[in-house]
């Protein structure tokens, strides 16, 4: 299974808030493209890369608006980027800021390879396609503003970079609100980039707290070390939870994502004592946990979220799990 098709849903939560700003109804949007709007509420979650393609392409046309990217931004918060987004708010100086968004951006992309590059003059972000799927340019120039808009408001809100570039293709509505925003001019290139005077990388963030930093760093390291080491069940629970919507999902097809054959697939399952047929009982499990703490979420929802036909064989499953009906439960 590549998880380079994989996407981190850390955008949902600002861009739901912009939508509603606007006057439209992102839940309904997101589920028009195959997202459970409660899964906003956990950043670090992975979409389908196509999936997130394809949302923020119906929002560019609903909202009619090149540079949607950098509205969303304004919305954002250090909990957006998850864990991540805690140890930027920790602070430190401005180069071991950037190093530790280097060092843990993987932790919310897969799809996208990030380098710090310092010359004499500079440091700079570098953030190019680590697939052969071609990020949004939404989402990096997302990335990016929310990134300025950090520094903006931990250093000061004249902090900006000396230098942006994004690839000549890009929309060229969505080039001039980045020169607006950035607050310099937008160049070519073949990548996405974000540079910053070197003679500012000193700079320390307002109310860091080193200690707190250190200590985060230590925590994402194992997060990422874990990470790069899931286990095959721990990458086909997210598939199947992204997937269940649209009914329970065949091991055939999740072989096929795996680039296995269907004997193999089970034979790497039997490895860690799990079968098909229970890791997919096991992710409904969690899931109804999570849906039966939201508010309003009806049992016929609740059916339909985890990828089951009827509202009878939903109830029948839940009554083994926990021994009464999901009524008499809440």
């Amino acid at each position: 299974m590549s998880e380079k098709k994989q996407a981190a849903a850390l955008l949902m939560g600002p861009l739901l808030h912009l939508l509603h700003e606007r006057g439209l109804d992102g839940d309904a949007i997101l589920r028009r493209n195959g997202i459970d709007p409660q899964m906003v509420r956990d950043p670090e979650a992975r979409l389908d890369a196509d999936v997130s393609t394809a949302l923020l392409d119906d929002c560019l046309q609903e909202l009619n608006d090149p540079g949607m990217a950098i509205e969303v931004a304004r919305h954002s918060q250090y909990n957006t980027f998850g864990a991540l987004g805690l140890a930027v708010a920790a602070g430190g100086d401005l180069y071991s800021v950037l190093n530790r968004i280097t060092r843990f951006h993987r932790l919310i992309s897969d799809l996208v390879s990030t380098e710090l590059i310092a010359d004499d003059e500079s440091v700079a972000l570098r953030f190019t396609s680590n697939t052969d799927h071609q990020p949004h340019p939404q989402a990096i120039v997302f990335v990016m503003s929310t990134i300025v808009r950090l520094l903006r408001i931990r250093i000061d809100r004249e902090h900006n970079p000396v230098a942006v570039s994004a690839p000549d293709w890009i929309d060229p509505g969505l080039r001039q609100a980045m020169a607006r925003y950035f607050r310099c001019e937008v160049t070519g290139a073949d990548h996405y980039s974000l540079a910053f005077d070197k003679a500012n990388a000193q700079q320390m963030l307002a109310a860091s707290d080193i200690q707190l930093a250190a200590m985060l760093d230590a925590t994402l390291a194992q997060r990422l070390a874990a990470s790069e080491e899931a286990s095959l069940a721990s990458r086909l629970t997210l598939w199947i939870e992204q997937r269940l919507p649209d009914g329970e999902p065949a091991q055939a097809e999740a072989a096929e994502e795996c680039c296995l054959s269907t004997r193999s697939l089970q034979r790497r399952l039997n490895d860690e004592g799990l079968t098909w047929k229970q890791l997919v009982e096991d992710t409904r499990k969690t899931l109804v946990e999570r849906h039966l703490r939201t508010p309003g979420m009806t049992v016929t929802q609740m059916a339909f979220l985890l990828g089951f036909s009827e509202v009878s064989a939903f109830s029948r499953a839940f009554k083994k799990w926990y021994g009464v009906s999901p009524s008499q439960f809440r």
